[in-house]
């Protein structure tokens, strides 16, 4: 959702769509520099048609020209598609399978690399509070970034996010104490985001609607490859090279890798310019109208505003989970509190106060948009409020080597990423997606999710383990996708990239409140199920081997009584955490149920797709 088009207030679009065929008029070019079809006219047909629709007219009424009422980056996009061939197209995926495979791989060694990087100084309140900002800095930032691509165009995004990830890269490899590491952290994840929603952005810019559901399963699938791949790769680096080469390295070759892709952009771009099928209007703007203008078309005040009360709102639960706030306190609630408060705050802001809504109204208040935004955030709720101590829970009670626990957590990863293909192939054929979501997504969700409060325990087998995590796999390659394809199926072209960002960041805020929530189960309940089951001549040693960690757990050999207490303890706070994520699932329900059984055989793109 980039821009919002007065066309949502309800006026006519035919007087525009008459000059677009017709030819430019270069009165209204001089007088009116974006403004869509309906500030024109009074009424028309069009007026109650939804935003697809008119989209969708618009696309079918001018095949061969950009949107004249769009913004640059959007016209920019919709004239390199107007001009490639179907060979550059596929060339293109191509290698933009290649940039989601290196930005996975790159994300797979750095989560190894990282103890390596900071274990002198791991311990310093830096480092924690550089996990929360780069949690919650990269999902707000979506959004001006998504601004960003409309207004100024998708190869200049790309190089922006480019330069931000490659300097937090460079921080990083040099980094020789917490503050260093801490401000090489956050312009990393927010790079790395950046350039993650960017990539999508190209995939919805290139596939028709139909195939995009495919499309954006096919990108998904280096995320296989790299499951485990990266911790060999990772520590391949720190055996030789040492564990600055292993972020040096990627400084130098990710360069390499991305900005082809935005040459590509650019050279069809400049095509296309020559062709006469783009034509850049220069604004003979001043600096201060330039300030001006830039701060209603990025509408700053509705930006402070959404993503203040998404900092304020999830700033409490990060602080908790890293034991800098308690759920008891003044501060926690207080920023709970005007959080939330600041998000009908915002919306008045979109509908009454702004010149140009950062988010459409239409949009903000489309029951597909927000139901999949409310899916996004349970299912994510969901999934940091099991994973969050995953890791620890089957390599102690299992007693699993390193390696099998690495194949145990990877599970979701590539089972998700198998399936999402196969998901888009379902859509294309069946040209709908509510209803697979609805009735088999959700119910193999809610089915995992049940199962692993019965099977999480040392008396339960791995198998049975491993059987949930497939089912829960296979829901998340579905409706995650899911959830993508609704917002884009509910919004028009130019609104796409705020679509998907939204989604993101809803992602997070979903994730922040799980893993806080999965903190305060497993203190609350594993201390206590530890004493509990210790005999009685142990039960002193409860504190010590709770705070201990895994490590410190897999001493006791197993089959001791100690060990057994452990296990115990281990599959007593799991249960808890996966009947948290089976209860806040529900929500699902009614959050996929609401949403509009959009048909994928429209048209919302112009020019060669996939």
């Amino acid at each position: 959702m980039g821009v919002v088009l007065d066309n949502v207030r309800n006026r006519d679009t035919s007087h525009v769509g008459a000059a677009v065929l017709s030819g430019p008029d270069p009165a209204l070019d001089a007088t009116d520099e974006k403004t869509p079809p309906s500030a024109h006219a009074a009424s028309s047909d069009s007026d109650n048609a939804s935003l697809e629709a008119r989209n969708e007219k618009e696309v079918l009424e001018n095949p061969d020209k950009v949107t004249s009422y769009a913004e640059a980056g959007v016209q920019k996009a919709e004239a390199t598609a107007l001009v490639w061939s179907r060979k550059a197209v596929y060339a293109t995926y191509g290698w933009i399978w290649v940039c989601f495979f290196m930005l996975a791989f790159q994300s797979a060694i750095g989560n190894v690399l990282i103890f390596t990087a900071y274990a002198d100084f791991q311990s310093a309140p830096a480092v924690a509070t550089a996990n929360i900002l780069a949690t919650i800095i990269g999902g707000v930032l979506k959004l001006p970034i998504a601004k960003v691509l409309n207004l100024w165009g998708r190869s200049e995004g790309l190089i922006i996010s480019l330069i931000v990830y490659i300097l937090g890269i460079i921080i990083l490899a040099a980094c020789n104490g917490p503050d260093s590491y801490a401000a090489g952290y956050v312009l990393y994840w927010i790079g790395y985001d950046a350039l993650y929603v960017i990539l999508d952005v190209f995939i919805a810019d290139t596939s028709g609607m139909r195939n995009r559901a495919f499309a954006f399963g096919f990108v998904s699938t280096p995320f296989i490859c790299t499951a485990f791949t990266g911790s060999l790769a990772a520590t391949s680096f720190i055996k030789t090279s040492g564990w600055r080469w292993g972020y040096g390295a990627f400084a130098i070759i990710m360069p390499c890798v991305f900005l082809p892709l935005a040459i590509v952009f650019k050279f069809y771009q400049r095509k296309a310019k020559k062709l006469g099928i783009y034509k850049e209007n220069p604004t003979n703007r001043t600096i201060t109208e330039s300030i001006v203008y830039y701060f209603h078309e990025f509408d700053v005040i509705g930006l402070f505003l959404l993503m203040s009360a998404f900092i304020i709102f999830l700033l409490p639960f990060s602080l908790q989970s890293n034991q800098r706030i308690t759920y008891d306190s003044a501060a926690f609630i207080c920023m709970i509190i005007i959080g939330f408060l600041l998000f009908p705050v915002f919306a008045a802001w979109e509908r009454y106060g702004a010149r140009k809504q950062f988010i459409q109204w239409d949009l903000l208040k489309n029951r597909t948009v927000l139901g999949a935004c409310l899916c996004a955030a349970c299912l994510n709720f969901g999934f940091g409020c099991w994973d969050l101590n995953y890791y620890y829970f089957v390599i102690v009670a299992y007693n699993l080597s390193l390696t099998n626990t690495g194949y145990m957590t990877q599970i979701y990863n590539v089972g998700s990423c198998f399936w999402s293909p196969i998901f888009g192939i379902l859509v294309r054929y069946t040209k709908q997606f509510k209803y697979i979501c609805l009735f088999f997504g959700i119910p193999l969700e809610l089915l995992g999710a049940g199962l692993m409060i019965h099977f999480r325990g040392q008396e339960g087998s791995i198998g049975y383990l491993i059987m949930c995590q497939i089912f829960i796999a296979f829901a998340g390659g579905t409706l995650v996708i899911g959830n993508d394809m609704a917002v884009m199926a509910a919004s028009d072209r130019i609104n796409v990239p705020m679509m998907l960002s939204l989604i993101f960041m809803f992602s997070s805020l979903g994730s922040s409140i799980g893993s806080a929530v999965g903190t305060a189960i497993y203190s609350n309940t594993f201390p206590q199920a530890l004493a509990s089951a210790l005999p009685e001549s142990l039960k002193g040693n409860a504190l010590a081997i709770s705070n201990g960690g895994y490590l410190a757990q897999l001493a006791y050999p197993v089959g001791t009584p100690t060990r057994d207490a452990i296990n115990y303890a281990w599959g007593y706070s799991q249960r808890y955490n996966s009947l948290a994520a089976l209860c806040i699932s529900l929500l699902i329900i009614p959050a996929v149920a609401i949403w509009k059984n959009y048909r994928v055989d429209k048209k919302q793109n112009k020019g060669v797709m996939i």
